[in-house]
């Protein structure tokens, strides 16, 4: 099987993506959706938390949300995103016009399982996570709707974060129902409830006492770059500024920063870390 034309890179991709972000900054006005854009944005709607003694976070995680994405969904997510800003219908036929991919497999089209036509958001391609973002919206007003107050939550991509006020059993009946409202739309989550201490983006957030610090994934291997390595003399001597300011920043305090830096410093006789991606 093999690509002919990368869908996914359309020049009507570009024209999408401009009207996407228009779309998705008058729902910000608007609803003050907690939609993050970094953990930069996290730690400050961590910090403005009060009475943390009777929250407990709810994180979840949909599970292949961008595939899982149909185009029935989208046009929800659009209709919904029209109380805010009037989306014309040639606008809308241009978004979904995008996420036409042309894929051939033994010289016939090949689609989704799960879809009659060619409908697909792509990772990579210039209005995937404008399109994300936006179907992230509509989820969440749906569970604002729901919930009201009583769980306040926020999404970055794929991944979300969520305060529970109510009691662990009712937290619990509010975790079924969040599955409910994603299987309502094609969607599968994984979720966790009632706890005070979570690993979100590459920071770990504690309820009980206030702070945040570092985290990194088991999985994510520190990579380290030879000094004497032929990059700019400007990159390598950058490096451990770059690293020293992004452990500062998601450190909570001084302690914090020593216990998390460590794992970045590697033998500086020889070696010294490349910069994360975040």
């Amino acid at each position: 099987m093999c690509r002919l034309i990368n869908p996914s890179k359309s020049e009507i991709g570009v024209v999408s993506k401009h009207i996407l972000d228009k779309i998705i900054s008058a729902i910000i006005r608007s609803t003050h959706i907690n939609q993050w854009k970094n953990t930069s944005s996290v730690q400050s709607w961590f910090n403005k938390l009060e009475n943390n003694e009777v929250l407990s976070f709810i994180c979840f995680d949909v599970c292949d949300f961008y595939p899982s994405i149909t185009e029935k969904l989208l046009s929800k997510a659009l209709d919904f995103a029209g109380k805010y800003r009037p989306i014309s219908s040639h606008e809308h036929d241009i978004i979904l016009h995008a996420k036409s991919s042309i894929l051939y497999s033994y010289a016939e089209p090949w689609g989704k399982k799960t879809s009659s036509n060619l409908f697909d958001i792509t990772i990579g391609s210039y209005n995937g996570a404008e399109s994300c973002e936006l179907v992230g919206y509509y989820l969440l007003q749906k569970i604002k709707e729901k919930f009201g107050s009583i769980c306040d939550s926020g999404l970055y991509r794929d991944d979300s974060l969520g305060l529970s006020k109510a009691s662990p059993q009712q937290t619990e009946c509010i975790k079924k129902d969040l599955c409910s409202i994603f299987s309502n739309y094609g969607l599968k989550i994984t979720i966790e409830v009632n706890t005070k201490t979570i690993n979100f983006l590459n920071v770990t957030l504690n309820l009980s006492n206030g702070k945040y610090m570092a985290y990194t994934r088991s999985r994510n291997i520190p990579i380290y770059v030879n000094k004497r390595s032929n990059h700019p003399p400007h990159i390598i001597e950058n490096i451990p500024k770059s690293i020293n300011k992004r452990l500062s920043e998601i450190s909570m305090d001084e302690h914090l920063f020593k216990e998390a830096a460590p794992l970045s410093e590697g033998p500086r006789s020889q070696w010294i870390q490349s910069t994360p991606h975040i």
